[in-house]
């Protein structure tokens, strides 16, 4: 017997099958064990099961998923005539999933990682002629393990082979979704509910400029496409922590000098106040100091008035204060040499541009796409911690030979590494134009 025909036959005798808390008003849905394996059930309700409209729903949504394998988009396995079967997913929907962690959005880095999944997968259904018409947080689920985006139901979507829809949420479907005499929809339509789900999550202060664009009526005034809206939100990430980390960078900085300029004060008034304690306490009250007249060495020692009281020992082995400030004044005159914002910027580029070649030289021959942002984005941050400490080290060096300041040090690694990033972006834009690149 096919396996295709033991589903047929079997689908709806499961024992254990568990009926789960979603499903909207067409569908119910139930957790079911198929040769070992958890299967999701998704079938007609029973008033429904013999209406054409919906078993052709079904049967769109079957047909346009079962093509597709996107780790972010539910797998589908088989069907009946009113029922599909799917991958389970332990997972919970993003409505349940922000209720039951309430912090998880208001941490930056998790909101932009949920936002370029999403985007990912809505772009990858865009790619191949499918739109998705029913973008909401029930239809996105989260997973257990990771938070890994699944999008699920494709029942709305829009095709090439099933262009008639007339499904929508109207608390996340675009204007032009109303319309049903109107134009035929765009990628701009999904972009609209991308917009409206990030309005209410807890994450909407990072991204208001991002939504308002999205959520713009005019479809002409959104972004164009998911990977418009994904450089912008790179480009805000991107801008936001090539001000911030140099900005930590210089602040440590700061610290490390106030730190070290403490200690250094604290250590000359300690010894100041000890040579003040030998002079009142160690020396006779009828010693004067004079300089010897027969020595070359600046030496200061000690001559008494009376012969007949000997001078103290412990005179001769105590240190000059002479050395202690030819020390200081050396470091005084060193430290007076400066440099110019030219010569700086040389140094540190010096420094930095062999790391950029040496780890992301090689994206320069390939065009701007989906993997090579990718493939970038995992390579930015090692390349900037690898730069960050061997800039501390060039900072060290020069600071104690010459008068910088760390400003402005600072704001010119920071240009550095701005101009070798805008250089190699350009790049792989003018590769994507010419249709080349290594790495598509």
């Amino acid at each position: 017997m096919s396996f295709s025909s033991s589903f047929s036959d079997h689908q709806f005798s499961f024992p254990d099958a568990e009926p789960l808390p979603i499903g909207g008003s067409t569908c119910d849905c139930f957790r079911v064990r198929l040769y070992g394996k958890l299967h999701f059930l998704k079938r007609l309700k029973e008033e429904l099961r013999d209406d054409p409209r919906y078993r052709v729903a079904l049967q769109k949504e079957f047909e346009t998923g079962y093509q597709f394998e996107h780790p972010h988009l539910v797998r589908f396995v088989s069907m009946t005539d009113d029922a599909i079967l799917m991958d389970y997913v332990d997972g919970e929907t993003l409505d349940v999933f922000t209720k039951n962690h309430p912090d998880y959005f208001t941490h930056r880095d998790n909101a932009d990682r949920f936002l370029r999944q999403l985007l990912d997968v809505v772009g990858y259904l865009h790619e191949h002629q499918v739109i998705h018409l029913d973008l909401k947080p029930s239809n996105i689920l989260l997973t257990r393990i990771g938070h890994e985006v699944k999008l699920i139901d494709l029942g709305f979507c829009y095709t090439d082979a099933y262009p008639d829809t007339t499904g929508r949420t109207d608390k996340y479907a675009a204007p032009e979704q109303f319309d049903m005499y109107g134009e035929k929809p765009t990628p701009r339509t999904d972009i609209y509910a991308i917009g409206k789900i990030l309005q209410v999550l807890p994450c909407e202060r990072f991204y208001r400029d991002i939504i308002q664009k999205c959520t713009a009526q005019n479809p002409d005034n959104r972004f164009s496409s998911t990977s418009e809206l994904a450089r912008q939100l790179h480009s805000r990430s991107f801008t936001f922590r090539r001000i911030l980390i140099p900005a930590l960078l210089l602040l440590a900085v700061i610290l490390c000098v106030i730190f070290i300029r403490t200690c250094t004060t604290q250590d000359k008034v300690q010894q100041h106040i000890s040579k003040e304690v030998v002079s009142k306490d160690t020396l006779p009250a009828d010693t004067v100091l004079s300089s010897s007249t027969t020595s070359s060495s600046q030496t200061v020692s000690a001559t008494t008035v009376s012969p007949s009281e000997p001078s103290d020992p412990s005179l001769q082995s105590r240190p000059s204060s002479v050395p202690v400030a030819a020390e200081t004044a050396s470091r005084t005159v060193t430290r007076t040499k400066t440099m110019t914002t030219g010569e700086i910027k040389q140094r540190i580029s010096s420094v930095v541009e062999p790391i950029f070649q040496r780890m992301m030289g090689h994206l320069r021959d390939s065009a701007w796409n989906n993997h090579t942002e990718k493939l970038y984005n995992n390579l930015y941050l090692p390349y900037l911690n690898q730069c960050g400490d061997k800039v501390r080290v060039l900072w060290n060096q020069l600071s104690r030979e010459y008068e910088i300041d760390e400003r402005t040090f600072y704001h010119q690694y920071s240009d550095v590494n701005n101009n070798l990033q805008d250089k190699l972006y350009y790049q792989m834009k003018q590769n994507t134009k010419k249709g080349g690149g290594g790495l598509n």
